[in-house]
């Protein structure tokens, strides 16, 4: 079935940004959700005197992120293979329509149990979408096509998490201002309001993708001969990666390592630099929805480029590189600052590079795959990046709460506790680059895949 790829990009451009939109625009508010639901917050953030004790919430909310990766990771490997089989847009579709329930359940969730349930419900949901989306991109561009297409998807996944915590931020304020601050709990959830919004604004967008069967017809998809197919499936591509020639066999096998280390690294980051910006920088929720609208502004232009410029030059590898390495020296200086000013331009830095050599390292990959198993490869990396974010945020949640209040001394400085499980995320995030450096490697030019 022949596909215009430039319509069904447009169509996935414009569901990624609407449902990524309502997703960035709760995010700012789960820690201080969290710490509501426990008792730790009784009054509005912005109006308090006294500091916010943010690091009590810090193992809750560790949790809260792993959830999503608990169900996440096994779900992402589960939905490449089905949707190899069933589809991609039928995949994606379920994801879009589970969002909007889970939208609808947080407004209504009433504790941190029911908080962090409904948060595992939206990994299944996100892993039916977005690693489908990128292997139906990938199916459907030429190779040199391919870079450009991933990029300008994740751009705009960016532009909507740059927008999203700012949206976010305006329909809390809003909520307080036609309402009142006396319902705090309320107040936080209001923005979930808004992702129900525009998860049911994208199931009306994608009806239009086009739709590329799947290989087996569904009246074979009997319980049992799907579960001998899986079975067979993996087998297969377990086969068939150690029958490639032994340097992009080894290659893939490395990008599989590189994501569980780099995602232990990342799940730490996300769980200790919110509770770091709200208890040691700055506690209004307007200061953490600009904090997210700068890290994703940052990444923009060079995700924009990134997948421009490694066509152009027909190399990914070093543009990828050249991201991680850099991106994971700035963990190292974060905990040093205290001046929301220069957090920020920190944090920018970070986003910056990072966004470059994520659609490069993306391309890569699908570079080294067959086309006839790339959906299951690419929901397989993803099963290896969030198994590491999993056992990253739990681990950052209680290495914050546990050194939040601890000081070091270091060459005669007093550092704060907080250096602990950014300096850990720091090195491991290096290693996971080194592994990447040494053991993958590209295609040579002339090796083109369908």
């Amino acid at each position: 079935m022949h596909v215009n790829f430039k319509r069904a990009v447009i169509v996935l451009l414009f569901v990624s940004f609407i449902i990524n939109l309502g997703f960035s625009a709760i995010s700012p508010m789960f820690p201080y959700l969290i710490l509501a639901f426990k008792g730790l917050l009784n009054e509005l953030p912005e109006v308090m005197l006294e500091p916010i004790e943010a690091h009590r919430g810090a193992v809750e909310f560790g949790i809260l992120m792993a959830a999503f990766m608990l169900t996440r990771a096994p779900t992402a490997a589960l939905t490449g293979f089905l949707s190899d089989v069933l589809g991609r847009k039928v995949t994606m579709m379920i994801g879009i329509i589970l969002y909007f329930l889970v939208s609808i359940g947080f407004v209504l969730s009433n504790s941190v149990m029911e908080l962090i349930g409904l948060r595992a419900i939206q990994g299944v949901a996100s892993a039916m979408v977005w690693p489908v989306a990128e292997a139906y991109i990938a199916d459907v561009t030429p190779r040199w096509d391919r870079g450009k297409a991933i990029s300008a998807y994740s751009a705009s996944m960016l532009i909507a998490e740059m927008i999203g915590p700012a949206i976010g931020v305006a329909v809390y304020k809003g909520y307080i201002f036609l309402f009142g601050t006396n319902d705090v709990i309320m107040a936080l959830k209001s923005p979930m309001i808004f992702l129900a919004i525009m998860s049911l604004l994208s199931i009306a967008i994608i009806i239009i993708l086009p739709r590329i069967p799947g290989k087996i017809p569904r009246s074979n998809l009997k319980k049992d001969y799907l579960l001998q197919l899986m079975k067979k499936r993996m087998k297969d591509i377990k086969n068939t990666i150690n029958e490639l020639p032994r340097s992009i066999s080894l290659s893939i096998k490395a990008i599989y390592a590189n994501g569980i280390v780099n995602g232990i690294s990342i799940g730490i980051i996300h769980t200790v630099a919110l509770v770091y910006v709200i208890e040691e920088v700055v506690k209004d929720p307007l200061y953490l929805g600009i904090y997210f609208t700068i890290f994703s502004m940052a990444a923009l232009p060079a995700t924009m480029v990134s997948g421009y410029v490694s066509d152009k030059i027909k190399k990914r590898k070093p543009i990828a590189l050249l991201g991680f390495f850099i991106g994971r020296l700035t963990f190292f200086f974060i905990p040093l600052i205290k001046d929301f000013i220069v957090l920020l331009i920190l944090a920018a830095l970070s986003s910056l590079v990072f966004g470059l050599s994520m659609p490069a390292m993306r391309a890569l990959q699908a570079d080294l795959i067959p086309h006839t198993i790339r959906g299951t490869i690419f929901g397989a990396q993803q099963l290896f990046l969030n198994s590491g974010i999993f056992l990253g945020s739990i681990l950052g949640g209680f290495l914050t709460n546990i050194y939040a209040k601890s000081v070091f001394k270091l060459l005669g400085l007093k550092l704060s506790g907080y250096i602990v499980p950014f300096w850990i995320a720091g090195f491991l995030g290096l290693i996971a680059t080194i592994v990447f450096a040494i053991y993958v490697t590209e295609r040579a030019r002339t090796e083109d895949l369908i």
